[in-house]
Order: structure tokens, then C-alpha cells, then sequence
């Protein structure tokens, strides 16, 4: 008897944003599978919502791999000083600490009337174009840079030039050698936080490029390290935020009566804004995290050996009935339960409150501002942007 294919990632959304009917399926026999990457190679997939957990929070995986024989974009950025993601422990928690405090709830506070202002601002751009109007173009693309350069203290003209920079970052790259698109667009945004950062030795003020300087001047941190922190929190912080304002605004599209709630009772956006992050998060297929044990372990009864890939699928996670009642509807009023969108444990997402931020803004505001906003095109239309990791797409044309 012939074995059975592996099941192959990426598992695409139906009309780029409701659950992959195999993706669910696959889930409701457990809550751990082996399939194949798109890379040909083998693995594991966690899609339970507690065996997620436990991974993110198992000192036994490691966030990196073993180093592969040829030097891709991808290892070059996550090799880079700095990038959070790639370290471990105390390095890890060292370099945290470092970035923390600009991403505080209290900062974040601060940052409240700006964020209201500048989508305010972009409102009034996209009502004064000619119908249909791209909203990415608009909106979702520069409302995150332009909220990301306030929190750094860089000008706002600066944002399309380091958001386009960002994008060719997030791209995915296989391609090897020095002189690949990601790879050179990274050496470029760190030339230009480099820039930045003797800026504020002559003007400091209070933004995240002034504490990092204080760290390197304090011996908490190298200038190269804080050089990659203030990039990959350029690049964290704009690319995931872009397409989860897209894909939450085709989620109320898709879902009217939903709107319709969220409109008549506007006190209903912190649930809305945690039920689109459940539900529909940024991933351009069902993407999730990368981790690698260090020795055999076992999870949910499946053996793993030690380097073998582990992909927590953390948008996965959100349909598991053992932690959500009726995961595959959709209601702005749900009581709010934890979800992993965010990531879970040491490496939980360090700019969850001012990601939240920009999104309360966001969807608590533009249905007053557009009640009769809509696509101007069918959802299956839209051209999702598979090459970038968090997805979003090529544009977003609406009607008002």
C-alpha cells in the first residue's frame, strides 16, 4: 500500500480571506501534522492552540535553524545585529528591554491624538480623489509609516521612501549571494536609520531613535544593534499593520450585518478589532512562525527529531473549538478570549499596543467618515500580494 502524499503549505484563503476549507480540515484531526513546505522540504505544522503555546514558550526551540550551506536574503536579515528575532535568552531579553519602553502603553497613550490626526488627515485625501479610489494607496500603506516615523522622530516625507524599502525587505527571497533585492533594501534601511541616528545626537527629543542612542552611550547596546532594532521595528511595524487594515476592512465588507453592529455601537471596536485579528490576520497563505527543537521532543503524542522545522500556524490556532466557541463565525461582540496573532511568549509581538492603536483608530472611525464605503470590484478580484510574508494587497479600490 502506497503512503499517502503529505499535505502541502501554503493552504490560500477562500476568496484571499476566509478559512481554507483544507486548512480546517486538516486541523479537526489534531492538533499537529506533517505536511510539505513550499521549499519541497519536510516538516511539521501546530495548528492546536495549547500545543502552539507550549512551543513558543519551550526553551528546547530554537528561533533559528541550522545555517544553511548558501547565504539567502532571509539569514543575512535574520543574521543581522539586532533583528529581535533571531535571538535567544538573555541577548534576547537585553535587547527588549532596550526597545520596551517606546512601545509602553503609556508611549503608546501619547501617540493617541496623532494617530486620531493623522487618519483624520488621510480621510480627507482619500474622500478628494476621483472614484474609485485605491485606499491602499491612501490609507492602509501610509497611516502605519507615517505613525511608526512619529514614534521613531523622523519627518514624515521620509515614510514612502523607508515604507517602500520595508516592502522589498518583507519580500520572500530565496536567492542567494550579496546582491539580492531583500538584502540590498536592508542595507539601505540601515543606511538610512544610520543617517537618522547622528540626526539626533544634535537633536534628541523624545522618540525611539533618541532611546537607543542613550543605550549605546549608556554601553547597553552596540550602535550596529541598535541600528537593526530601529529598522526591524520600522519593518514589523508597518508591513503586518498595512494588510491587517486591509483584511479587516473585507472581513466588515463580507460580513455587513457585523458593520452594521460595529457602527450602531461604537463601544464594540476593541472586540471588533481582537475578533479581526483572530479571525482574519495579516498572511498572504497560512503562514506562521518557524521554530527548530534542539533534541527529539514530543508533542501531542507525535515524535519530532531534534533540527527538524516546526511552523506554529498561528492564524491556525484561531479555529480551535478546545479554546473558541464557534471559531469559524465571525461576531464583533465576541467576549474576548486570548489569541495568538500576537505570538505568545518570549517573543510576543513588542508592538502589540500600538498596533491595536492604529486599528481601534481605524475601524472606529472610517464607517462614520464613509458609511457607504465598499469595493469597487468583486473580493475575488483583488490581487493578493503572495510574495510579501504578511500579504495585503497590490491595491484596494473603493466607492463611498
Amino acid at each position: 500500500m502506497s503512503e499517502q502524499p503529505l499535505p502541502m503549505l501554503p493552504m490560500w484563503r477562500v476568496d484571499h480571506i476566509e478559512p481554507s476549507p483544507e486548512m480546517l480540515a486538516l486541523r479537526a484531526k489534531g492538533p499537529i501534522h506533517r505536511v510539505r513546505f513550499p521549499s519541497g522540504d519536510e516538516g511539521w505544522w501546530v495548528t492546536g492552540y495549547d500545543e502552539a503555546k507550549a512551543v513558543l514558550s519551550d526553551a528546547a526551540f530554537r528561533p533559528s535553524g541550522m545555517p544553511p550551506a548558501a547565504v539567502t536574503s532571509a539569514t543575512v536579515i535574520l543574521g543581522s545585529p539586532g533583528w529581535l528575532g533571531s535571538h535567544e535568552g538573555s541577548e534576547h531579553a537585553r535587547l527588549r528591554t532596550i526597545v520596551a519602553p517606546a512601545f509602553s502603553s503609556g508611549r503608546v497613550k501619547l501617540l493617541a491624538q496623532q494617530v486620531e490626526a493623522i487618519a483624520a488627515e488621510l480621510f480627507e485625501t482619500l474622500a478628494a480623489q476621483p472614484q474609485p479610489a485605491d485606499l491602499r494607496r491612501h490609507l492602509s500603506f501610509p497611516l502605519p509609516a507615517m505613525v511608526i516615523s512619529a514614534l521613531m522622530g523622523v519627518l514624515y516625507e521620509d515614510h514612502a521612501f523607508f515604507a517602500g524599502l520595508s516592502d522589498k525587505v518583507m519580500t520572500h527571497q530565496y536567492e542567494s549571494g550579496p546582491r539580492s533585492a531583500a538584502r540590498l533594501a536592508w542595507e539601505e534601511l540601515r543606511a538610512y536609520i544610520r543617517g537618522k541616528m547622528r540626526d539626533k545626537r544634535q537633536d534628541p527629543g523624545d522618540n525611539l531613535l533618541t532611546d537607543l542612542l542613550a543605550a549605546v552611550d549608556q554601553g547597553k547596546a552596540t550602535e550596529e544593534e541598535a541600528i537593526g532594532l530601529a529598522a526591524g521595528m520600522l519593518v514589523a511595524g508597518h508591513e503586518t499593520t498595512v494588510a491587517q487594515i486591509e483584511f479587516g476592512l473585507l472581513a466588515m465588507f463580507r460580513h455587513p450585518q457585523q458593520r452594521e453592529r460595529l457602527v450602531g455601537d461604537p463601544s464594540l471596536v476593541d472586540k471588533a478589532v481582537e475578533e479581526i485579528l483572530r479571525m482574519y490576520p495579516p498572511g498572504a497563505g497560512w503562514d506562521g512562525i518557524m521554530r527548530y527543537p534542539r533534541t527529539d521532543v514530543t508533542i501531542a503524542g507525535v515524535h519530532i527529531p531534534a533540527e527538524s522545522k516546526v511552523l506554529v500556524g498561528l492564524p491556525a490556532t484561531s479555529f480551535d473549538p478546545r479554546h473558541f466557541d464557534d471559531p469559524e463565525i465571525f461576531d464583533v461582540g465576541r467576549e474576548e478570549k486570548p489569541h495568538l496573532a500576537f505570538s505568545y511568549g518570549p517573543h510576543y509581538c513588542i508592538g502589540v499596543e500600538l498596533a491595536r492603536l492604529e486599528l481601534r483608530v481605524v475601524f472606529g472611525s472610517i464607517f462614520q467618515r464613509f458609511p457607504a464605503l465598499r469595493l469597487a470590484l468583486a473580493p475575488e478580484e483583488l490581487k493578493l500580494r503572495k510574495a510579501i510574508i504578511p500579504g495585503g494587497f497590490e491595491a484596494f479600490p473603493v466607492l463611498w
